[in-house]
């Protein structure tokens, strides 16, 4: 069965024009399946943000926004007496009238849209897709906070302290179709990974760093999957694709500079297309279907981060790890202490507050 996509939760929204003004639209994919393409009829988009980073400013006739992303552009309206149609249609999708649709009606418009859809580009392009994205990039003439801790506006001349290669496959697990990264499929213990990192260092939940970050040489399984990331140094995330499907990943707790996509197989030559000159600061990045993504992270913000696949059934089914930034200094700037109502749960559901205040602060 079909099912028409929505803009702002209506199947057909009428925005109002006033001829000779220019409006921002804030577009944003908020599904949790499907990359889109969104276009306005007959009108331009001047691409002017993304996920909080300016971007150069490049004019477009459509723009693809995958899953969990935002952008800004900014449209003049520069047309007369007519309404237009606004679109959203899927990617990687074989499907006929299956598209979020909007109105854009100028104010002394006296023709009402109809007829076909505007054409977008072919929604299995991803030459065009990939060629776009790398067209993205952070706008360094304006002026905003960045959040590169380094004080440059690039990130050409870092010292990278870890690399995580992260390939995304299908499997079977204990006889169950499940995803896997690097063959481990996430399980999910019932006790907090963070209330377990207080209390026990992990012990009984979790066993640090047996994740395999650079590798597939494991069997197949489920694992409750942490992994060391060094505090304040530069991580290089490798999103190895290895599926039919686009994917979209995203770092809870950070921004990451997306520096690099490529088709194929990842290897260390291609960080020479690399760009770390000015690479847009975002929160959320796409993997294409049999390809990778490269970002860069600044490990500045201690805690235990959940990294996952932000296509929902992906996460569900078992794309999804953890990243434990420790800072043994106790200071409350950087990580706040247990609340005094904190709830304990799973191995430690009998237990008391006060062990657990003591041993962070001794952690």
């Amino acid at each position: 069965m079909s099912h028409p996509l929505y803009i702002n939760n209506v199947y057909k929204v009428h925005i109002l024009f006033f001829t000779g003004k220019t409006y921002r639209f804030r577009i944003s994919n908020s599904g949790g399946t499907l990359s889109l393409n969104f276009r306005i009829q007959s009108h331009t988009m001047l691409l002017v943000e993304a996920e909080g980073s300016y971007t150069n400013q490049i004019t477009l006739n459509s723009l693809d926004v995958h899953v969990g992303q935002s952008y800004s552009v900014l449209v003049t309206a520069d047309q007369n007496d007519a309404d237009f149609y606004i679109i959203a249609s899927p990617k990687l999708l074989y499907a006929t009238g299956i598209a979020g649709v909007g109105i854009l009606h100028y104010s002394n418009s006296t023709t009402l849209a109809g007829g076909a859809h505007p054409s977008g580009p072919d929604a299995f392009d991803l030459g065009f897709s990939m060629n776009q994205a790398k067209s993205i990039r952070w706008n360094l003439t304006t002026g905003a906070a960045r959040p590169n801790p380094q004080g440059s506006f690039n990130v050409s001349n870092i010292a990278l302290s870890q690399t995580f290669i992260l390939q995304s496959s299908r499997a079977e697990v204990n006889g169950q179709p499940r995803l896997v990264v690097n063959n481990v499929s996430y399980f999910t213990p019932d006790t907090s990974l963070k209330l377990a990192d207080h209390l026990t260092n992990g012990t009984g939940v979790y066993e640090l760093d047996e994740f395999p970050v650079q590798s597939v040489n494991v069997d197949t399984s489920y694992g409750t999957s942490v992994v060391s990331g060094n505090y304040r140094g530069w991580i290089e995330l490798v999103f190895q694709n290895n599926m039919d499907d686009m994917d979209s990943w995203h770092l809870d707790g950070y921004s990451f500079f997306v520096v690099g996509f490529g088709n194929g197989h990842w290897t260390p030559d291609v960080r020479d297309t690399y760009n770390t000159i000015d690479p847009v600061a975002r929160s959320t990045t796409q993997v294409y279907p049999h390809g990778w993504t490269a970002v860069y992270a600044f490990l500045d913000n201690p805690g235990m981060w959940n990294l996952r696949s932000q296509t929902l059934k992906n996460w569900y089914l078992g794309l999804q790890l953890y990243i434990r930034v420790y800072d043994p200094d106790p200071n409350p700037a950087k990580e706040r202490p247990p609340p005094e109502n904190l709830l304990f749960c799973g191995l430690f559901e009998s237990q008391s507050l006060a062990p657990a205040r003591h041993r962070h602060l001794n952690h």
